[in-house]
């Protein structure tokens, strides 16, 4: 008997979790902070967690060195390194639509040849579906390495990634460093 009272506890437990789970509305759920949850505060636009494109590095592009006059490839002759660390993105819908925001930090450090000063960081965002390229976008970023620091830090952001929302699931992402001509996508 307990058996059975225990069966049938059980499933009405899963039958109301489930029945409340279908029944709220997503747009009205409150995260701890009070505010929707799935909401993007600044834009009131949903966040779309399921369908938003991974961010990539591709190989070669997560470093970047400058070199003094004429010391191309010379260790001894590199004034700063770059390096990009982490990345990350958020999605949310317009319409039909998918607009990413995507970002890297990362760090610039001085090498033999360099201290401080300002460095300039060629970093391109690049949207592929298919081998074909649906966005790319190049920014130079200027960071400054302060007097008295070996290193400092960074970031970049990329707001204006759009895309088909029905193409986010084929596309992919792709972040790095880009010293190759300014001019071009």
């Amino acid at each position: 008997m307990f058996k059975s009272f225990s069966r049938t506890g059980a499933a009405l437990v899963l039958a109301a979790f489930l029945s409340a789970c279908q029944s709220a509305d997503p747009a009205r759920i409150l995260s701890p902070g009070g505010e929707q949850a799935g909401i993007d505060p600044t834009t009131a636009a949903p966040v779309v967690q399921g369908k938003c494109p991974k961010v990539y590095l591709r190989e070669g592009t997560a470093y970047f060195r400058t070199y003094t006059k004429n010391g191309e490839g010379d260790p001894e002759q590199i004034i700063h390194q770059a390096m990009i660390a982490d990345t990350t993105r958020q999605c949310r819908l317009s319409g039909s639509d998918l607009r990413m925001t995507v970002q890297a930090s990362g760090r610039v450090v001085a090498g033999p040849a360099g201290g401080p000063g300002t460095v300039t960081l060629p970093v391109r965002v690049a949207v592929v579906q298919d081998d074909v390229v649906q966005y790319s976008q190049l920014q130079k970023i200027e960071v400054t390495l302060p007097q008295g620091a070996a290193t400092t830090q960074f970031l970049v952001t990329d707001s204006e990634v759009t895309l088909p929302a029905s193409a986010a699931g084929a596309s992919r992402v792709w972040i790095g460093f880009d010293p190759g001509p300014y001019d071009t996508p």
